[in-house]
């Protein structure tokens, strides 16, 4: 079903091209391909992550999940999917046949990201840089990931854009994510995603396995994380303390608004009202539900925010001090009963 489909895809792609095409652009296009590899290939690691699992016999049994990273740092820092490093009691990384030890740097369950450093670096490795001014790319647009298999090498895969989401079906995330049509079984999770020109677009956070697909957290999304698990060891997400719900306006358009606001919180000490409606946050539109939960991620905690509401028919414009959020049971869900051989989808509680 999947060679079925690369199949399918590349005829697309050819068949995309202008009538005049001719092998020469299959060609350029395959080459195209063989170059975004060989130019990240030295960035990838195989991770495998040991942790505790039932006894048996008397005996303790250790549980392996096996995922892929890849390095962000001439210093050794490797992302990881959550999934794969937090909690356990050892992970290491595999490179060019080698093993090397690494020591946890800090952890988010909420993306599913965790940083990673390399004791000992191998002396040869690239990096991925993270470009957070990279655009959303168009639906329909060629996706490549680089990712460990199995107990293969580092190995291209090719797929599309296929979305751009802010939940899947009662799941809300905590900001954006985007989908594509790259499946990440088998060790995969936590491989990087670079359009057809090799920049960085997002990291595998989760598996679709309905779809043969997965999600990517985007690359601005990605760095407010890595700069926070690298700043700190972790990642400390902000607070308002207000619901929100949805309302249908006269005009059948909708508006998110605020149902309730903590006594206290830092939204009520800004001065708003349950009942008003929200315009943005932090500069970001608000024109669904979905998006509050990515402008609030996008704001730092114990930090001003502009919020701008829409009460009657005056619109005012608010600052508002984060705090950090308080804690709440954070899990990572897997998607299907394999946590081995897939991702895991986050469970954002906001």
């Amino acid at each position: 079903m999947r060679i079925c489909f690369c199949w399918v895809l590349l005829l697309a792609v050819f068949s995309s091209l202008s009538v005049s095409a001719n092998p020469a652009d299959a060609l350029a296009l395959q080459q195209r391909l063989i170059e975004v590899f060989e130019q990240n290939k030295k960035a990838i690691v195989r991770v495998k992550a040991a942790y505790p699992g039932p006894e048996k016999d008397g005996k303790k049994q250790v549980m392996l999940r096996v995922g892929t990273g890849f390095f962000i740092s001439k210093e050794g820092h490797v992302l990881v999917s959550a999934s794969r490093a937090a909690g356990a009691e050892r992970v290491w990384v595999e490179y060019q046949g080698k093993s090397y030890a690494t020591e946890p740097v800090g952890h988010d369950r909420l993306t599913n990201i965790s940083a990673l450093k390399v004791l000992e670096p191998p002396s040869d490795f690239s990096i991925i840089a993270i470009d957070t001014s990279i655009e959303r790319p168009p639906l329909g647009s060629i996706a490549v990931a680089i990712a460990c298999p199995l107990d293969f090498d580092p190995s291209p895969s090719m797929g599309i854009f296929t979305g751009a989401e802010k939940k899947l079906g009662n799941k809300i995330f905590p900001t954006e994510y985007y989908r594509t049509s790259i499946s990440v079984e088998a060790g995969q999770g936590g491989c990087p995603i670079l359009d057809i020109n090799g920049r960085f677009i997002g990291m595998t956070v989760a598996s679709v396995p309905d779809l043969d697909a997965s999600y990517c957290l985007p690359a601005p999304a990605l760095a407010r994380v890595r700069d926070d698990l690298l700043f700190s060891g972790h990642v400390i997400h902000s607070w308002m303390g207000f619901e929100v719900k949805s309302r249908l306006n006269l005009d059948d358009s909708h508006a998110v608004t605020l149902s309730s606001v903590v006594e206290g919180a830092p939204a009520a000490e800004a001065g708003l009202l349950a009942g008003d409606q929200l315009l943005s946050i932090g500069g970001r539109e608000i024109r669904t539900v979905e998006d509050v939960p990515g402008a609030i991620f996008f704001t730092r905690a114990n930090q001003f925010a502009s919020i701008k509401v829409r009460r009657g028919e005056e619109d005012l414009e608010l600052s508002l001090k984060t705090l950090p959020r308080p804690e709440k049971d954070i899990v990572i869900t897997s998607v299907d009963a394999s946590a081995a051989s897939n991702d895991a989808l986050v469970e954002a509680e906001n």
